[in-house]
């Protein structure tokens, strides 16, 4: 992948939850919706598992590139 025309590595499940997002830009996707695109069925999930996908991805993206929302959206 790359950014600004420098090369980024990013693992498999980082680069999933980047194609689930730039599919649907400007929505919003929640934990639930995220981890079924980039988990397997019956495969296990930790808890926090896509906080930590994120938090890398900001550290190699940028901390302003991908939004969080917390709470009900529809609000």
């Amino acid at each position: 992948m790359a950014l600004d025309g420098k090369e980024i590595a990013v693992s498999r499940r980082e680069f999933a939850i980047l194609h689930a997002l730039a599919e649907r830009p400007g929505h919003v996707l929640s934990r639930s919706q995220l981890e079924d695109r980039i988990y397997g069925w019956q495969e296990e999930i930790e808890s926090n598992a896509v906080e930590v996908h994120i938090h890398k991805l900001r550290a190699k993206l940028g901390r302003t590139r991908i939004e969080t929302v917390r709470g009900d959206p529809s609000r």
